[in-house]
């Protein structure tokens, strides 16, 4: 499959992108059902972490088949197989969630550790008005074009095994499933403005699981405005709300908590 994806236009039904899972299918199952999915027409995108924290990661694991229900890497998944290839660094993973994985006989293990690096690390999909882009973590640069150079400079070595310290792929591991730049700045520029909250409560009340748009003057919104591509989704860090800010959407809202609700965003259609 590669460590980059591109995927054709949806021509039976709508395809739906969510904010990172981490093991609670059930959770994902109840939303899903609330959306009338179709399994025969409809297509899920997940922006990694559907594993640790949650009870059923399992599940998770077995539902993303790259056909019908896709997933980019995500850092949780790359501890995971770290955690394998390399019992040493098993330690950060068991800290984050991860005791499921090392409760499994080996043969197990092995088997969800392969599965997870035969992942794309970075997934393209025509919408049939535009291309969007899926990345777990951050936009480095602010240009899809960079995405794609660092996917294409560690393929190789990544493709034939190299571990996850090896210099090409820890540099795209650093920069695509764990850099915060982006969200940070969200959080500087726009969240943490009292304004802001008071909008991002109101819309909370009004609107349930729609996105929140930001609006900024043009220097605020400038690091989002993405090159290369028409929209990027992605998770790894909390957010209270889906939230859009120039092409970038932030769709990690769920922890698990009473009230809290996975966000699922149609990309192709009206919901």
């Amino acid at each position: 499959m590669g460590t980059f994806l591109k995927v054709g236009p949806n021509t039976r039904g709508r395809d739906f992108v969510v904010g990172d899972v981490h093991g609670h299918f059930s959770q994902l199952q109840r939303q899903l059902d609330s959306l009338a999915f179709d399994t025969q027409a409809d297509r899920l995108f997940c922006v990694g972490d559907v594993v640790d924290r949650g009870a059923e990661s399992e599940a998770m694991l077995a539902m993303v088949d790259q056909s019908s229900c896709f997933s980019v890497l995500g850092n949780h998944e790359a501890m995971m197989i770290a955690g394998f290839e390399d019992p040493d660094s098993a330690g950060l993973h068991l800290s984050n969630g991860g005791d499921w994985f090392y409760r499994l006989p080996e043969p197990q293990r092995q088997l969800y550790a392969e599965q997870a690096r035969a992942w794309p690390w970075a997934i393209e999909i025509d919408t049939g008005g535009g291309r969007v882009g899926l990345v777990h973590a951050n936009v480095p640069r602010g240009s899809w074009g960079e995405v794609t150079i660092q996917l294409q400079n560690m393929a190789a070595d990544w493709q034939s095994g190299a571990s996850l310290t090896s210099h090409a792929v820890e540099y795209a591991a650093q920069n695509l499933l764990w850099n915060r730049t982006l969200v940070l700045r969200l959080y500087r520029e726009f969240l943490e403005v009292e304004t802001n909250k008071q909008k991002i409560f109101a819309h909370q009340k009004a609107s349930g699981a729609r996105e929140w748009v930001a609006e900024g003057a043009p220097d605020q919104l400038a690091p989002f405005e993405i090159e290369q591509i028409d929209g990027v989704y992605m998770g790894h860090t909390y957010v209270p709300v889906p939230i859009q800010v120039g092409r970038c959407h932030f769709l990690d809202t769920y922890r698990g908590e009473p009230g809290e609700a996975l966000s699922i965003v149609c990309i192709n259609a009206p919901q």
